[in-house]
């Protein structure tokens, strides 16, 4: 199963993201990572670092055992027991706000 499907930027609403740092780069902990998710719903986009994974918010909060993630800011979650010795940290990304692009015919508030 391929579970990295893309950055989820363009997702439907109530989609949550999130960086996962992972502790050795990639290799064992991306793979570990991976299975876990894909067992879950939940997409995996390798990063430099880490990944970043994606998902719809109920199988997100479910995963991850964290209730409604609050899109106005970044939002650090626990890593859970099953990836502790993959994963460093998880952290919720803010739900960008969507922008009319510079050639769009809808009003703006500049």
């Amino acid at each position: 199963m391929d579970t990295a499907q893309g950055s989820g930027r363009g997702a439907a609403p109530g989609a949550v993201e999130a960086v996962v740092e992972l502790r050795t780069g990639d290799g064992p902990g991306l793979d570990a990572l991976r299975d876990w998710c894909a067992g879950r719903g939940i997409s995996v986009l390798p990063m430099a670092a880490g990944a970043l994974v994606t998902g719809p918010a109920a199988p997100f909060r479910e995963a991850f055992g964290h209730g409604p993630v609050d899109p106005s800011g970044a939002e650090s979650l626990p890593v859970p027991d099953d990836l502790r010795q993959a994963v460093r940290s998880v952290t919720v990304l803010p739900v960008p706000e969507p922008r009319p692009a510079a050639d769009s015919p809808l009003p703006t508030d500049d």
